[in-house]
């Protein structure tokens, strides 16, 4: 009887063992597969051990063909028809204490048009590395409940374009550093259902005028507001989640074609709303594959497109 009674502790353990592995996983694969490949999508509601770290490595196919001028869904992208993106991305996370994880992220992107050039920059095709992200998220507070345990959280982080060209429809990103806070709460169960919510503000800096549009002087990209809520499933055997990811700038934007728009991409507010869902499996104690999928539902001055991702997770 004693005898068996410490296999079964054993056996807990080591499935108790399996559970913080995977939540460590979790933690890298959602951020590539609910993103805007920046650094605000880059944070939610895990957190790495002390000296953990994760590695990991995605693809995405995005495609579409219909676009938000200003609030006004038209079919057909603008001069291009239909766009498509390859997204390759590289993603790091580290523990640096029990509380404090540090985040890297560093995307590639090819954006191909099936129409005319752009016409302002003059290509049907853009590829390059898009934005250097790094973040750091902090653990304020945890609190025991009945049930599960809520965890309150904070995080600061930024990107710097790496010298693609921002001005177009078809150009991978708005060529402007960033500045990204964001709050959140977070809860899990004891029979791992979670939900997380959480709020940011994004203060975006200047993107390089490089056709000396206007007066010449630099594109002032507006701020943004961006919400997050997800819930979702985890275990030893699979992960599942839903979310819903939303961003909205400030008044100073402009529209496509609007007043004070002269091919200033740059300037243009984007606002989206997106819905999507991932899984995770883990294949050993240190590896895992995911996939992922996301599309917009509503937009301003956005390509209303869906996004599919797979991709693998090392754990270090």
């Amino acid at each position: 009887m004693t005898h068996a009674l410490m296999r079964l502790n054993d056996l807990t353990k080591k499935i108790n063992m399996m559970k913080i592995k995977l939540t460590a996983m979790i933690v890298a694969f959602i951020c590539l597969t609910t993103t805007n490949v920046t650094a605000q999508g880059l944070i939610d509601g895990f957190f790495n051990k002390k000296g953990e770290a994760n590695l990991s490595l995605s693809y995405s196919y995005s495609t579409y063909d219909s676009f938000y001028v200003g609030k006004t869904k038209v079919e057909g992208v603008p001069a291009h028809n239909e766009i498509t993106q390859d997204i390759f991305n590289f993603y790091a996370n580290y523990g640096i204490t029990d509380r404090l994880t540090a985040i890297v992220n560093l995307p590639y992107i090819s954006s191909n048009g099936k129409g005319n050039p752009d016409p302002i920059n003059g290509t049907t095709e853009q590829k390059d590395i898009q934005d250097l992200s790094v973040a750091l998220k902090y653990n304020l507070h945890n609190e025991t409940l009945k049930h599960g345990t809520m965890t309150y959280f904070a995080a600061l982080g930024g990107s710097m374009p790496l010298g693609y060209e921002p001005t177009g429809i078809l150009s991978i990103g708005n060529g402007a550093p960033t500045l990204d806070a964001k709050l959140g709460m977070h809860y899990k169960n004891n029979g791992g259902f979670f939900g997380t919510v959480a709020l940011g503000y994004t203060v975006r800096g200047e993107a390089d005028n490089n056709f000396n549009l206007g007066d010449g002087s630099d594109f002032d990209a507006p701020n943004s507001v961006n919400t997050l809520i997800k819930v979702g499933y985890s275990a030893s055997i699979i992960y599942l989640d839903a979310w819903f990811d939303s961003q909205s700038t400030s008044k100073k934007g402009i529209d496509i074609g609007g007043p004070g728009f002269f091919g200033n991409f740059p300037e243009t507010k984007v606002d989206y709303a997106r819905v999507g869902g991932n899984v995770y499996v883990p294949i050993a104690s240190n590896f895992g594959i995911n996939a992922g999928v996301g599309t917009i539902v509503d937009g301003r001055n956005i390509g209303k497109g869906t996004t599919y991702t797979g991709g693998v997770v090392f754990k270090l």
